[in-house]
């Protein structure tokens, strides 16, 4: 299976796939995330995401059952650190009933293929604390943690 390229005219598919994952996020942390978000925003984000250069959405299955938005990220030298170049994976999501059956390993494979063509330095992923079963996944496809976020209120 190989995953192909998304474009602006998917904005409304990977909307539609997004809502399992968002209404995970929002019962794990309903301080941080809306249950509902409005659709035609979230296509208009979507849209606008997929039209910059530096994203790079793919789309899995037929019809897609799942994807991945990734984002190329650049920071130059400073003081504290050399330039570097990194994928993003910002989001990947396979549908619950199509999980298993090799979509998420055909989206992270695709991303890999992208960062080699890229010539970055790193992949990175970013995954809240409760995403348990993801992070399994994640390590089963060779990311280790790297770095972690504390929260505390006022």
């Amino acid at each position: 299976m190989t995953p192909r390229r998304a474009t602006p005219a998917d904005a409304a598919l990977i909307a539609g796939l997004n809502a399992h994952v968002q209404g995970w996020h929002a019962a794990q942390y309903p301080d941080v995330f809306h249950a509902t978000p409005d659709h035609e925003g979230l296509v208009a984000h979507f849209a606008d995401r997929l039209a910059d250069p530096a994203c790079t959405a793919f789309l899995a299955g037929d019809p897609p059952l799942g994807y991945a938005l990734c984002t190329l990220q650049t920071r130059d030298a400073s003081v504290f650190s050399p330039a570097i170049r990194r994928l993003m994976v910002d989001h990947i999501a396979v549908a619950p009933e199509a999980r298993r059956q090799g979509h998420g390993r055909a989206l992270l494979q695709a991303a890999r293929d992208l960062a080699r063509d890229l010539q970055v330095d790193e992949i990175l992923l970013d995954t809240w604390d409760a995403n348990t079963q993801a992070h399994a996944f994640f390590r089963a496809m060779g990311f280790s943690p790297r770095r972690m976020l504390f929260r505390a209120t006022p």
